[in-house]
Order: C-alpha cells, then structure tokens, then sequence
C-alpha cells in the first residue's frame, strides 16, 4: 500500500500529456484502448504481444503503458478525462477509494464463471455484492518448512513452537500482515463486516483476543527466544534458506528464489490453532474498467481475453498464482505442490480490506518491535494501534 505521492502524480500526468492522448473523444475516434499497468516489464512486454493477437481479430489498437502511480494520479486524470480505459494487474486495496468516487464501472454480468474463483478472490473486487473488477492473482502465506529437517509437520501452533524452539523458526514477526494470523485466531479483526461493507469505527484490534494474540507474538521473541526482535524478512529468509532453521512464514513471492536456491523445502497451510484452521490475508492484482470508458464492451472483452490467455505467462514469468480454485487452476499450479498450497490457504484466507482506512496500518511496524522487543506490554500495543487507525481516519476526514 503505497502512500499518496504529489510528485508522482505530476509527473505520471505529465507523462499522460506528453503521450500525445489529449483527450477521451480523440483518443477513442481511433478506436483506441489505453491500459495501465503495474505489472513488471518483462509481464507487460507479454501482455502487449497478447493485445496484439486481439486488436487482429476486435478491430481495436490496444496501447499499454507501464504505471507506477497511485490513485490520487489516477482520480487527476479523469479530472481531465484522461484516465486510461483499463487498469490491469493493480492491488485491490485501491479500488474502495475509486468506487467511492464512482470511477469504476460494473463487471457485466456472466462475464466470468465465478464458481472458478477462490471466494476470496472474488471479494477484492465487490462492493455491495457487485462486481466492480475481476482478480487476475492471488498472493497470501503459509508456512515454509526444511524437508531434510522436519519430518512430521506440527499439527498445531503449540507443536509449531515447540519445534521452532528445537529446529529452528524465524519470519518477519514485526510485519503486521504475517503475525496478524496470531491475532485472529484469538479473535482479533482489523474493522467489522456487515451487510453494507466494512465499519471502520468498529476496530478489533484492542478488544481481548487481539491483546491475547500480541502476547503470544511476544512470547515468541521474549519467552522461547525463537528469533530477535530485530529479525527482517531478508535475514528470515536467508536463515531458512542457509539450513539454519527449519521453519519460515512467508508468501508465494519466495517461491521462485527458493526454488533456485537448490533448498530441498515445501510449503503448507498455517496448523491449527484451539481446533480452527488459522488463516491468512488475502491480496489480489485486479483489472477494472473506468466507466467513462466509451467502449466498455470491448474493454471487458480485451480483459477476458488476457485472463484467458497470460495465466500461463504470468505464472512463468513471476509465479503470480491464478485466484481459480484447483480444479480450475492452469496444470502449472495443480502440479505444483508449492503453489496448490497457496491456493488451498486461500481458502481457508479473508481479504485484506479493501478500503481507504487500511493504510492506518503501514506503520504499525514500529509499533511491532517495540512491543517484540519488550518496550510496550501486549495491551498498550492494542491501544497505540487502535490510536493510529482512529488518528488516521480524523485526518481523512480533514
């Protein structure tokens, strides 16, 4: 989740500008789709060869541009009309603010077979129940292990610890998104659901489960002395892929590096925790469609038709794991035993919430070592969290 950028903003407008696409009506005379994409470049280089194949057959020149920007750069251009057609692989964390200022248009209906699609998935692109986007991957966690080392796998989190105290056991445990699995499962959640979407006044991360869950994260570095305080996902990793411990959490994006490493290793669901599955935040890379769009049917063909065709590339490219269930999966992923794992976590997976509030927590690192390395007690962690969302929200409000 990005921070809000002015200097970025002028530039990516700037860079609109200079592109020669000076206006929506000009543009689309051409018939004339504009993408932006954060996908890399070697990602992007394949889906233009992809657009190419549909612009024969559609009549449509597609044009797509790499996009590093963030909403605010987005929202300026379509002041100025100037918003591409389609944004495609972005996070979904940004499209509650873009829905809220009407600057997304719905997924027609019967687009997708959305009984292919991990629930989950599907929930990063709805609002109200509809669908204003569609996933193009999934990234979420689960637990590493050595297969020279470990044997039989913990079934529970105690047996986890319990190994980890022998075997070795360390991650980013000062990343909120990694630990915050700890804190479920004892009955923490970050904003309340109901019916209309997320109540941001209702936060759980101070109430008795969450206060329970930070405790147990300091336990782990204060009580079994399983890693330092100080630990970062680049030594975590390191540690794990040296042999010097035997059990990491981390998500699909090690996948490839760990692979190449020559690290004998594989990847399971979360143990359970008092007889629950623990699950893990769910992030997708989305495509969606400005409703200024004056050929929207033709956006949501071109986005159907890349779905369609760059799982395959994608997953090749940067092992980015198609949201379809297993037995929809691409056969790279349901011969994977790695990456079907990440799948199946999916399942067990909640969304991280797609909405503006959620960028309260991009600092919460800091309020993570203190409480790691034994400055704050597991209460005043809930309380200087819960502090920083509500602070967070009176400025948005500004």
């Amino acid at each position: 989740m990005k921070k809000f950028c002015k200097l970025m903003t002028a530039l990516l407008v700037f860079t609109i500008f200079s592109t020669g696409c000076t206006d929506v009506a000009g543009r689309n005379n051409n018939k004339e789709i504009v993408v932006w994409s954060h996908f890399t470049d070697s990602e992007i280089t394949e889906l233009r060869a992809l657009a190419d194949k549909w612009s024969k057959t559609s009549g449509y020149k597609v044009i797509i541009h790499s996009d590093k920007g963030d909403n605010r750069a987005y929202i300026e251009a379509s002041l100025r009309n100037m918003e591409p057609d389609i944004e495609f692989g972005v996070s979904h964390d940004r499209m509650e603010k873009l829905h809220s200022e009407n600057l997304l248009a719905k997924v027609p209906d019967n687009l997708i077979d959305k009984n292919k699609y991990i629930p989950s998935a599907l929930a990063t692109v709805s609002f109200d129940n509809k669908m204003y986007g569609i996933p193009l991957s999934i990234e979420t966690y689960g637990l590493y292990y050595n297969k020279d080392k470990v044997k039989n796998l913990p079934e529970t989190w105690k047996e986890l610890i319990s190994m980890g105290q022998k075997q070795g056991f360390e991650y980013d445990i000062n990343n909120f998104y990694l630990s915050f699995p700890i804190l479920q499962a004892n009955g923490a959640y970050i904003f309340g659901k109901g019916h209309n979407g997320y109540n941001v006044k209702d936060i759980g991360l101070n109430n008795e489960g969450a206060v329970k869950g930070y405790s147990m994260i300091q336990d782990m570095v204060q009580k079994y002395k399983l890693m330092p305080e100080t630990i970062d996902s680049i030594t975590a990793r390191n540690n794990f892929k040296n042999g010097k411990t035997s059990f990491y959490i981390s998500g699909s994006w090690d996948l490839q590096e760990l692979d190449e490493s020559g690290l004998n290793y594989s990847v399971v669901p979360f143990p359970k925790y008092n007889g629950k599955q623990m699950m893990s935040f769910v992030t997708a890379q989305v495509a969606y469609v400005s409703p200024k769009s004056e050929y929207q049917n033709a956006d949501w063909s071109l986005i159907k038709y890349l779905i369609d065709n760059s799982s395959k590339p994608l997953f090749d490219i940067t092992g980015r794991i198609p949201p379809f269930k297993v037995d929809y999966n691409i056969k790279e992923v349901k011969n994977d035993p790695k990456a079907r794992t990440f799948v199946k976590q999916s399942e067990y997976g909640e969304i991280l919430p797609n909405v503006t509030e959620i960028q309260a927590l991009q600092n919460v690192s800091k309020i993570m070592l203190d409480l790691t390395s034994g400055k704050i007690t597991a209460g005043e962690c809930g309380e200087k969290i819960e502090k920083d969302i509500l602070d967070f929200i009176v400025k948005e409000k500004q």
